[in-house]
Order: structure tokens, then sequence, then C-alpha cells
């Protein structure tokens, strides 16, 4: 399974975005064309680029250790703090926003390329997963470029800035549209996804509905982040999905859970495997080891390794130099880190039982689950996803501090367990949840906060370049402070800054 997609990766890596130039003869394009070198790239071939690269750049070590598994408190930097206390590199965040558009203008080319071609599939996987990269943008700097984005090619070189409230509604109604074009009940040649699918392609005859269950989650995670500022939305989602099972079936098993897995080769490694062949800057998260040691969660080994002594112990977000002993810092377990051909994970089905355990607390259609029985679903998905034994996941549903009272705090609390290694999942539900309730970095040179970043930095190269349209909105909304001048608009937390 694993060597198809080895292969797959290493043949399709080769384009993102394929320019193409016109001339104002046609003799001139005849005699300057070559015919061994194509001048558009397949849609399923920029596919496979857009996967890659959202897994190499947003789930590694500048993105997804650095800056938001420290602020959702899972992982913490041992060496070079800076950016678990919130002291910014320029160039990593311009590089952020750069990748984010460019990757997303990859899957519109691809979206447009797949209609042309009459793919409707694999047009639905583009869509779904430029929403997913969406998101992940809106999430980490609230209101930023959606109706004007990605018009470059047409003259639009300074967008306007869109509210995330916005973008959210357009982002609901992209994965209603996708998911009404997925049709896993007639497969050809032409309408399948080909190759460039790194995630579901080890079985081409299932591959389409397992893009279609991504899309239909994709659609409850977007209900559930805004459930609190807008409820009617939300429920209305969930009716939707939940109403048409068979239209839009959801991921109803571990099969199911949307993971890049890494050919294990340069240059196409696990990237927080390849970044500790060279580096040993980060360690476990005291909020995440004492956790699971304090529930005697089996998964902590899974997690985590032991440090010398045997012991499993932690460091502050963004410690204090000094403070701690490097080599008494428990390091993240082998399953996460040590295996070049491991795997990102973009989205679990555990995470689908946590939303309908929520959704039942707030009363939405979720298929008629109750609370409790999505709750314990699940901790058990989590528990298999990561090899624990059905008698220690029976033990673990035991203990009175696991075992279901009716509190929805506990469901997000063990959603935050489960969804390790999603850094930018973690962060934005830990801003939307207080769960756990996690102060300042206790090394921020900043002091005079009570909670991590509330949104990542703009980057310098808006202000240089869509100065008009930037200052706009940071102006009107008195965005003086780069992290926590502004909640995002699904963050109705209060008496936070």
């Amino acid at each position: 399974m694993k060597m198809k997609k080895i292969l797959n990766l290493k043949v399709l890596l080769v384009f993102g975005l394929i320019f193409t130039f016109t001339s104002c003869t046609k003799d001139w394009e005849e005699m300057n064309t070559n015919p061994n070198e194509p001048t558009e790239a397949p849609a399923t071939n920029i596919l496979a680029y857009s996967l890659r690269y959202c897994g190499d750049s947003f789930f590694d070590d500048w993105m997804g250790m650095n800056n938001f598994l420290s602020y959702g408190g899972q992982v913490s930097k041992i060496q070079y703090i800076d950016e678990s206390r919130y002291q910014f590199r320029e160039s990593v965040v311009n590089n952020a926003w750069r990748d984010m558009y460019l990757t997303m203008l990859d899957l519109k080319k691809a979206q447009e390329l797949a209609a042309a071609q009459g793919n409707p599939n694999l047009q639905a996987a583009a869509m779904t997963f430029q929403v997913y990269m969406m998101q992940m943008a809106t999430d980490m700097w609230r209101d930023i470029p959606y109706s004007d984005a990605l018009q470059g090619e047409a003259g639009m070189t300074n967008p306007k800035y869109d509210s995330q409230q916005s973008i959210y509604m357009g982002m609901i109604n992209q994965l209603a549209e996708a998911a009404d074009l997925f049709d896993p009940g007639s497969i050809t040649v032409e309408t399948d996804l080909g190759e460039g699918d790194l995630l579901f392609s080890e079985d081409p005859s299932t591959a389409v509905i397992k893009w279609q269950k991504f899309c239909n989650s994709l659609r409850l995670r977007i209900a559930i982040r805004i459930s609190d500022v807008d409820a009617a939305t939300a429920g209305s989602i969930f009716s939707k999905v939940f109403g048409d099972p068979a239209k839009y079936p959801v991921m109803s098993s571990n099969d199911d859970n949307a993971f890049l897995w890494w050919p294990g080769a340069a240059p196409y490694k696990e990237p927080w495997q390849e970044n500790s062949q060279t580096r040993d800057d980060h360690g476990m998260c005291n909020t995440l080891i004492d956790t699971l040691k304090g529930l005697a969660d089996p998964r902590l080994p899974v997690y985590a390794h032991p440090n010398p002594d045997g012991e499993y112990v932690g460091v502050p977000a963004g410690a204090i130099d000094g403070s701690f002993d490097m080599a008494n810092i428990s390091r993240i377990g082998a399953r996460f880190r040590d295996d070049a051909a491991g795997f990102t994970p973009f989205m679990r089905y555990c995470e689908v039982e946590f939303y309908k355990a929520e959704a039942a607390m707030k009363g939405f259609n979720n298929g008629g689950v109750s609370a409790e029985d999505a709750y314990v679903a699940g901790i058990t998905a989590s528990m298999e996803e990561n090899g624990i034994e059905q008698a220690d996941i029976d033990t673990y549903l035991a203990n009175p501090a696991v075992a279901w009272n009716n509190d929805i705090n506990q469901i997000y609390f063990q959603k935050w367990i489960s969804i390790f290694k999603e850094g930018e999942e973690v962060w934005a539900e830990c801003r939307r949840t207080d769960v756990p309730l996690m102060g300042e970095a206790v090394g921020s040179p900043y002091q005079s906060h009570n909670r991590p970043p509330f949104r990542y930095p703009y980057p310098t190269s808006e202000y240089n370049l869509n100065s008009a349209n930037i200052n706009a909105v940071t102006d009107n909304a008195g965005i003086v402070d780069y992290f926590w001048g502004q909640q995002m608009w699904w963050d109705v937390r209060s008496n936070v800054h």
C-alpha cells in the first residue's frame, strides 16, 4: 500500500503551477514549442503537489512545532525558544503567507483543469482541499483576501480583505458544492482521481468515497468551529449532512483518516523526522505530559519518549532559559517523529465522533447518537489509532476522571489529546474552547496577557505590496498588537487578553 504511494509521490511531485505562454503570431508559438516539455500539468499532478506542499509547509518544525503546537500546549521548544515565546521572524511569516496562497492557487488550477476534462470527482477533491487550506489561513490571520484572492492571472494584484465571517460562509458554500459534485458510483478512467491522490490512492475503488467523507467531515469541523457564534448555521450543516447520510457520508473508521504518508527517502521525508536528523530543538510540553500522566493515559509512551531516567517530563511552553535541564525533557514519541516514512495528519476519524458528541450537547442533528456514545467512540478511535489494546481502553474509560459525566469540557479535553500533531487545529480549538486553560508563555517578553496568541502576525510583504487593503483592516480593527490585537470571529471567550 505504502509502496504505491511512494512511487506515486516520486513520479508526480514535479510540477506545481505550470505557466503557459501565448504569442502574437501562431508561427512563432509553433517554432518555440518543445513537444517533449508539456506546458500544462495534469490536474492530478497538481493535487499531489498541493498535498505534499501543505504537509511540508504547515506540519513541519517551523510552523507546526515552533508555533502552533506550542500555542496549543502539546510541544515546546527547548533550544532557540523564540517562537514559543512569540518572538516571530518576519521571513517565516512572509513565507507562510506566500506558501498558503500559492498552494491554494495551485488547487484552483487543478479545479479548472478537472472541470474542463469532465472529471467532477477530481474537481471536488481539489475544492475540498482548497477549503481545508483556506480554513487554516483564516484561522491563522482572521480577515484575509478571499473573494478577490487567487486572481492574479486576471490582473487582480491588490486583493481586498474579507471578514472572517464572510470567508466562513463562502467556505460552507464551496464544501456544499464539492459534496454534490462527488459521484463515487460512476468511476471511470476519466472520472477517477488519478495517482495524484496521495491520501487514499492505495485503493482506487474507494478513493472517491473517502474524499467524499473527508469533504463532509470537514463540513462538520467548520460547523463546530462557528457553533458558539452562529448556532443556526452550524445546526443547518449538521442537519444537511446527517439528514442524508447516503449522499453525505462522513468518516466512519480509522481507515478513513486523511493522512499523508511520506515515502521516507530524500527529498520526501516526514518533516519532523527530517528535522530530528540535524536538530534537537523540541520537547514535549508539560501541559500534555502532565495531563496524560494524571489520567494514566496509555497513549503516553506513544506520544513521548521517556527521559534517560525512564520518566516522562515536559517543559513549559516558551520556557525561560536555564529553568530546565534539556537532557531531562521527554522528546516526541517514535510514531510521530522517528519514522522518515511517517505521516502528516490532516484530519482524523476520531474528530468526527467528538463533533457528534458536541452536536448532541448543543441540540444539533447528529444521526441520533448520544453525546456519551460519541464521546466513547472518539476516545476509542484515538486509542486504536495509536495501537492501544482493548483491555487498556476499557480501563481508561472506567477511570472516574475520564468516564462520561455530561460535561462538554470532557469532549473538548479528549479531542485536544487525540489530535496530537495537528498543529493549527490544536491551536484553533484551544482558542475556541479554552480547554486546556493555558496562560501566556512563561518566557514571553510581553507578560501582559492571560492567554496564548489569538492570531498570527500579518506579513510585512502585505504592508509593502498591498498596503491600502491591509491598512483598512488593521486600522479599522485597531490592531496594534501582532498576536493579541483581535480575537477570531468564532472566538467568543470573554475576559481574555
